[in-house]
């Protein structure tokens, strides 16, 4: 399940229209959401809150044997006005990521307006003040010492590029007088739509890095192009280098991308052409008459290449409904014969909420409305057994609150849904995840079983490397991660 603030942060994208998806580390997004999932390790608690639409907090709670915990801070210029914060009205599918459907590329310069993100006080004149830019700022303080610091300034410079600084500071033992160790991760993006670039440095090591896609097709800047009103399926290609002068380390890697689009899915139904205006219904029925579905199951697949370790990874994704998904990965390297093999699946669990009334009870409909309505006199059509019921109350309420209401009830039934992961590895390392909600509070609940290596690494990257966990042994794990939000 996603951290509170990393739910912000990903609503701050969508606040600002970037296009997650058009970034060469996003490429295999749609496999790691189904097979590279974790599990809780142990019992944390999270208690969170958007207390403004600009401002949201979040404090942790860890225990096995040590008591940890973190606090966070987070303040955006962008009102997050439309954004759930409760964790009885926050979707599911919005923390717990699954199969990731990749959407058509646009140009960000049509969906995101450059001028003013924050509302002046009062209504007042600007008085030739510039407006601010979308911009946001994190930080997170994890406790008991060693403490680390980790924060974020995020900035939207236009609307086609994006600035990222991500600082990381561990602070030592309380009897050292080593400095602390920090590192400060800069990167820029320049997001287009037909291609995004990404400019990387790190003063770990003095890394310089490049990430590049590209995709394919018609440039969606050019709104001349002649191109299909609904494509069908988008395929993308990248690439990625690193050089540190300090280490000599150089790495690089290539990659193919696939998918579906939502157009290719998409079956048109009698009522959306009988309501749609005459114009978008000819052009409807004759863009689905010319480009018919090639597939009735969304799927995506991927292949990398890292030239240098002769790896080579190969994955497929299918959501076979839309409560089901499959995934699978083949690893193999050309230089040691390795291989590797994973799968998993997601299943997903809607049920159904017994609906609010005008008095805040809860009643579940039992299909006797009708009955009610007759008694009462009221005329007109039965609404169906399967809508929200309204148990009349001695004063009148308006029709317009009966309405929103139900529209309320209907929303927080669709969003009660659980989600169960599961995920095999070649040597059996298996791990089971449960993601859902449990009265007002949000629950992870996770298990590993399987043969493993023991590693430790520190926040900020250190501590690690290859000899980190020398053998293997067989190991089990439980964990519990709890999240409540107001």
């Amino acid at each position: 399940m996603l951290d509170f603030m990393d739910y912000i942060q990903l609503a701050f994208a969508e606040a600002t229209n970037w296009n997650r998806d058009n970034s060469y580390s996003s490429l295999t997004a749609t496999a790691q959401s189904v097979l590279d999932f974790s599990t809780p390790e142990r019992l944390r608690v999270h208690l969170s809150s958007l207390s403004t639409p600009h401002f949201a907090t979040s404090y942790t709670l860890g225990t096995v044997g040590l008591i940890d915990g973190s606090v966070s801070y987070l303040f955006s210029t962008v009102p997050l006005d439309h954004t759930p914060s409760r964790s009885a009205l926050i979707p599911i599918r919005k923390l717990s990521p699954g199969y990731r459907q990749v959407q058509a590329p646009v140009a960000p310069i049509e969906n995101f307006r450059v001028d003013s993100i924050l509302d002046d006080l009062n209504h007042a004149p600007n008085h030739g003040r510039r407006s601010q830019k979308a911009t946001l700022f994190h930080a997170t303080l994890h406790l008991p010492p060693p403490t680390t610091l980790n924060a974020l300034f995020l900035r939207r410079i236009s609307p086609t590029m994006q600035l990222s600084l991500a600082v990381c500071s561990t602070r030592g033992p309380p009897l050292s007088k080593s400095a602390p160790q920090a590192s400060l991760l800069t990167q820029l993006s320049h997001n287009t739509g037909k291609y995004s670039n990404e400019y990387l440095f790190s003063t770990d090591n003095a890394l310089f890095g490049w990430r590049g896609l590209w995709n394919f097709g018609p440039d969606p800047r050019n709104p001349a192009n002649t191109r299909p009103a609904h494509p069908l399926s988008l395929l993308s290609a990248g690439a990625e280098a690193y050089y540190s002068p300090v280490s000599s380390l150089i790495g690089m890697s290539t990659g193919l991308r696939f998918s579906t689009l939502p157009a290719a899915t998409d079956v048109p139904s009698s009522t959306s052409t009988s309501t749609a205006p005459p114009s978008s219904s000819s052009s409807s029925s004759s863009s689905n008459a010319g480009n018919n579905p090639i597939s009735t199951f969304p799927y995506t697949l991927t292949l990398t290449l890292t030239p240098l370790t002769g790896s080579l990874s190969t994955t497929y994704s299918l959501r076979a409904s839309p409560n089901l998904a499959f995934s699978s990965r083949f690893g193999f390297n050309v230089y040691s014969w390795e291989s590797e093999m994973v799968a998993g699946m997601e299943l997903w669990r809607k049920s159904r909420r017994a609906s609010p009334t005008p008095n805040g009870a809860l009643e579940a409909d039992d299909g006797l409305e009708w009955a009610r309505r007759k008694m009462r006199g009221e005329t007109g059509p039965v609404p169906p057994l399967s809508s929200f019921s309204v148990k009349a109350a001695a004063d009148p309420i308006p029709s317009t609150k009966v309405a929103g209401l139900a529209t309320s009830a209907v929303t927080q039934a669709e969003e009660n849904e659980s989600v169960l992961k599961i995920r095999v590895g070649q040597s059996w390392n298996v791990r089971l995840l449960w993601e859902g909600r449990v009265k007002e509070l949000l629950v992870s609940a996770g298990v590993g079983l399987g043969p493993s290596s023991f590693a430790s690494s520190l926040p900020c990257g250190g501590g690690g490397g290859a000899g980190a966990g020398a053998g293997k042994s067989y190991w089990h794990g439980v964990g519990v991660s709890v999240l409540y939000s107001s």
